[in-house]
């Protein structure tokens, strides 16, 4: 025994005078990495912290560490800790993610902490990772909405760190599932590589068996390039440390390494970690592995993580003999290095990462739904940032404090617990204040703007937040008043505008010519009058027809109360079978008021809508078949939607711009179905609440609408990815490995961000019969038999799913449960369908933007027009520095020969100096663009290098997005 603790204490007096190599680093990046040793196996501790911009806390929370009570968690102490240990040891490294944080602690520092932390980043011992402003969500993010969460984060390391600050690695470690427009994302930004942590349980399994944890991930399959080719790698153990060695306040373990210690245990925690460092080493194809040291708000005392890891990297490093193994700290940019170097050929990977299931009975596609209020205002704030950027890029300044405070809340609401519904309630509070201050400031930035741009008397500085439910103060206390609708279409729309009225009076609409615009005048459902909280005595909406907007510019009306004479208004109660229809549509509806036919001009379906609801599987969690549904999981109760039944009421009416059918089917469930004059589609626009209020441990609803139609579609259909293409479904199916059917309606849902579609499968016509719905919010949404699809409208639970956030989904307001509104659009057609639906959602997306102001008889016309070509979509349009303007063109085809575009059409009066283009995110000149290339298993494709252009007239090619840094003489 003695003899054993002296060999003990040699060891131990062996490590304490080791000295590693700590040579400062000279530069950044990959020249900075580490240099791994062949023969052994290299692990690579990679130190890092995973801040949620909201969860349990709020972000104002989080950083301050204020709520101990629900979370020990200070972000601003994690930094000021890391900051402190980094500089004691050069050989240290760590890795930031969230520049929303990061953002708020760098402007408390000194100029002299500033320039320590800027030398940590030069060194590439402080490196930051993913870069967006939060660690956005990939099933419920609008892909407009995540390119500029990572363009502005990036934008803020690039401004104050220059090349160094920019990550080459995307790190998406924590959302529930990974789409693939998100990868095709991050490749056009330019990143080298993705590492994610959540994967499918059983998919996990079957790459761990096969050492494919790493692959390349065609983000657009139908690029025969490899720009869209990311290297993708699923972490080991999520993004937590091996099971024994977290290191933190936060956790129990630690390294007693002195043997005169009675509770000495340095020789079994090594034997421990070499173990792990085995089992895991068996999973993956190369000599190097990742391991993640930190969690969840890690690091406020980073002494103790720093300290520990110096012991079992120092002991393992000196003995290297026995063990082969050598640890050296790392970051994912030095992995992804190191793997690259290794020469390997990887399997490709061109689908998705959804469902994701962590167990057999927990499949994570209620947030698809949850919180769908919440998801409807942040796909709205995200619409109106959209159109207050193109007004900012032509009248702003740069940092405009209004438009900061809308990107930042819209930015803020892609994060992974916040589009996604999974925080607490009191955090969904704050998130939704956010995005109200940041609408309220976007709007004042475009008033300010177009005012200046209309040069008249005239103001127009009013507007109305509450339309979703027909509420307008502005409208309903005057009898007369203005109207300027902005279009943020880069190409001329028509459009129906809907204004609350108090009263069945005689309303006229003129144009800024003084000729009267058709009008009609609807009654409101009563459901809408009574949804809990609306202050409006307006019963009635007035629908003018807005003819020809021009793109990137504004018309003008004036809105007159002509007399008190009360119209008739023929509202009919549907007794028999009706028919309503337009030049390209009919729809037929029972005598019940259900929905069963659709006719266009080519093709006949029949198709019935109806609602349904699941009950809510209840649980304890403690074992994986007592998983509860809640706001991550969707598990129904006995697996069957029960039908809400036929409408207890239903009326029509027939208009000039607009028929309407108003149904009523019980207490919670209503909805207007509309065809408008032109349109091709149905509007569906339902309204879901107030849902049953229940008892802990009784099952709640999830509500679904359902579309029946005689489509043989099998068990194919399609989702949107991100509001972008559309990626095939299929049934009870997986398309990497073979799937195990626990939860046989759960286990089939997907997220729809835009749209969702059936067709024919088996037609031999090109021309096949399709249905088509677009959303006006995330939504899941399955097809469980041939010809059906169905999306989930609302979901109120009374159980929590045991995933961390602590609370039943059960939102109420006003003492009620929550009253959501939403649309659907229902398309029918036989060819280019894809585009036809993609053209409806990006109109549903970028509605027009309505300001009020008062009476102006001397209106002007706008002198602002832009038409591109008919497929090409301006995705962005921002002022990017006092000099330039960043442009972002999309063609949103999927196929055939490059769209040219003139440049010069966008900046109507004004001269192009120059023009650069960059990598997606807008910080880096393409030309300047080094990518790392990787060895697919398919190796016919090739690599094709961007360019910088000094010229206006560019070529999209089908599906692709251009960005350019545009100056202005």
């Amino acid at each position: 025994w003695t003899m054993i603790c002296y060999q003990h204490f040699i060891v131990w007096i062996l490590l304490v005078m080791n000295a590693p190599d700590r040579s400062f680093l000279s530069s950044c990046g990959y020249e900075s990495c580490p240099t791994p040793k062949d023969g052994m196996i290299n692990v690579h501790f990679v130190p890092h912290t995973h801040n949620d911009v909201g969860w349990l806390k709020t972000v104002d929370q989080y950083y301050y560490g204020s709520r101990t009570d629900i979370q020990r968690a200070g972000v601003q102490y994690i930094l000021d800790s890391v900051v402190d240990a980094l500089l004691k040891d050069p050989e240290r490294r760590f890795i930031y993610v969230e520049s929303a944080f990061f953002w708020r602690w760098w402007g408390e520092q000194t100029e002299e902490k500033q320039k320590e932390v800027k030398k940590l980043v030069d060194e590439g011992r402080l490196e930051f990772i993913g870069g967006g402003w939060s660690m956005n969500d990939e099933a419920a993010a609008h892909y407009t909405a995540i390119i500029d969460n990572m363009s502005f984060g990036i934008k803020f390391f690039s401004d104050h760190f220059g090349k160094c600050g920019r990550p080459r690695v995307s790190w998406q470690i924590d959302p529930f599932g990974h789409s693939r427009e998100q990868a095709n994302i991050f490749a056009k930004m330019g990143f080298d590589g993705l590492f994610f942590g959540r994967l499918d349980y059983a998919d996990k399994e079957k790459r761990m068996r096969d050492k494919t944890m790493e692959m390349i991930w065609k983000g657009d399959p139908d690029e025969k390039s490899s720009r869209s080719d990311l290297f993708t790698g699923a972490l080991f153990h999520a993004y937590s440390p091996p099971p024994g060695f977290c290191f933190d306040s936060l956790c129990q373990d630690v390294l007693m390494d002195d043997p005169r210690m009675e509770d000495f245990n340095m020789d079994k925690k090594v034997a421990e970690f070499v173990d792990y460092t085995l089992f895991q080493a068996s999973s993956y194809a190369t000599d190097n592995l990742i391991m993640t040291m930190g969690e969840d708000f890690n690091y406020m005392n980073a002494n103790m993580w720093f300290k520990n890891m110096d012991k079992l990297k120092n002991f393992l490093n000196t003995n290297q003999d026995k063990h082969k193994i050598n640890v050296m700290y790392s970051t994912p940019s030095c992995y992804l290095k190191s793997v690259h170097s290794s020469n390997t050929t990887w399997t490709v990977k061109s689908d998705d990462f959804f469902p994701y299931a962590s167990d057999p009975h927990a499949y994570w596609t209620g947030y698809f739904t949850s919180r769908p209020a919440l998801k409807g205002m942040i796909r709205q704030a995200n619409s109106l940032l959209q159109a207050c950027k193109q007004i900012h890029s032509r009248h702003g300044t740069i940092r405009d404090k209004g438009l900061e405070t809308a990107k930042r809340s819209v930015a803020v609401n892609q994060h992974h617990d916040a589009v996604t519904g999974t925080a607490k309630q009191h955090v969904t509070d704050d998130y939704a204040l956010r995005l109200h201050n940041g609408m309220t400031a976007c709007r004042k930035v475009m008033a300010d703007g177009l005012n200046n741009e209309l040069g008249m008397g005239c103001s127009f500085d009013d507007y109305c937040p509450m339309l979703n439910i027909s509420q307008c103060a502005f409208t309903e206390q005057r009898l007369a008043f203005s109207i300027l609708v902005y279009n943020p279409l880069a190409n001329n729309v028509s459009s129906f505008i809907r204004i609350p009225v108090k009263n069945k009076h005689v309303y006229r609409v003129l144009n800024h010519e003084n000729y009267e615009v058709e009008t009609q005048l609807v009654p409101l459902p009563d459901q809408v009058l009574r949804i809990p909280g609306r202050l409006s005595r307006a019963k009635y909406e007035l629908v003018f027809f807005a003819d020809n907007i021009p793109g990137l510019g504004s018309k003008l009306y004036k809105f007159e109360h002509v007399s008190n004479e009360e119209i008739n208004l023929e509202v009919e109660r549907i007794e028999d079978t009706v028919i309503l229809g337009n030049s390209h549509l009919k729809m037929e509806m029972n005598k019940k008021g259900i929905l069963k036919r659709i006719k266009t001009k080519t093709s006949d379906i029949h198709l019935i809508q109806e609602f349904a609801y699941y009950k809510g599987a209840v649980g304890d969690n403690t074992e994986f078949v007592k998983r509860a549904s809640g706001a991550y999981i969707f598990r129904p109760k006995g697996n069957i939607a029960i039908p809400v039944g036929e409408p207890q009421s239903a009326t029509f009416i027939k208009g000039n711009l607009v028929h309407e059918v108003h149904q009523k089917f019980n207490e919670w469930t209503s909805q207007v179905i509309r065809l408008y004059r032109g349109h091709k589609h149905l509007e569906l626009e339902w309204i879901i609440g107030p849902l049953p209020s229940l008892q802990h441990n009784m099952p709640g609803s999830e509500v679904i609408s359902r579309y029946r139609t005689d489509i043989d579609s099998g068990d194919l259909f399609k989702t949107d990815s991100n509001g972008r293409f559309m990626i095939k479904r299929q049934r009870n199916h997986r398309p990497t490995w073979d799937l195990n059917l626990t939860e046989p309606v759960s286990a089939n849902y997907y997220p729809v961000v835009s749209r969702m579609s059936i067709e024919d499968s088996n037609s031999v016509s090109k021309q096949k019969k399709q249905v088509w719905v677009m959303t006006d919010r995330a939504e899941g949404g399955t097809s469980l038999q041939s010809g059906e699809m169905e999306l989930m409208l609302h979901r109120r639970l009374f159980n929590d799913d045991g995933f961390g956030v602590g609370e039943a989904l059960n939102e109420t307001a006003f003492g009620k449960g929550l009253v959501v509104r939403g649309k659907h659009k229902l398309l029918l057609c036989e060819e280019d369908c894809e585009i036809a639906s993609r053209r409806i959602a990006e109109k549903e997306l970028m509605k027009p933007v309505i300001f009020f102001g008062e009476y102006c008889s001397n209106l002007r016309e706008s002198t602002t027009s832009v038409e591109l070509p008919a497929d090409i979509k301006l995705l962005t349009m921002e002022k990017w520095s006092e000099e330039s303007v960043l442009v972002r063109l999309e063609n949103i085809k999927i196929s055939g020969d490059p769209t040219k575009v003139d440049l010069d059409g966008l900046f109507p009066g004004r001269t192009i100096a120059s023009t650069v283009e960059t990598t997606l995110d807008g910080n880096l000149p393409i030309s300047e663009l080094k990518k790392l290339e990787w060895k697919p298993s398919d190796l016919k494709r090739k690599v094709i290098e961007g360019s910088t252009t000094d010229i206006s007239s560019v070529d999209l090619k089908p599906k692709q997005i251009r960005s350019y840094l545009v100056k202005l003489s």
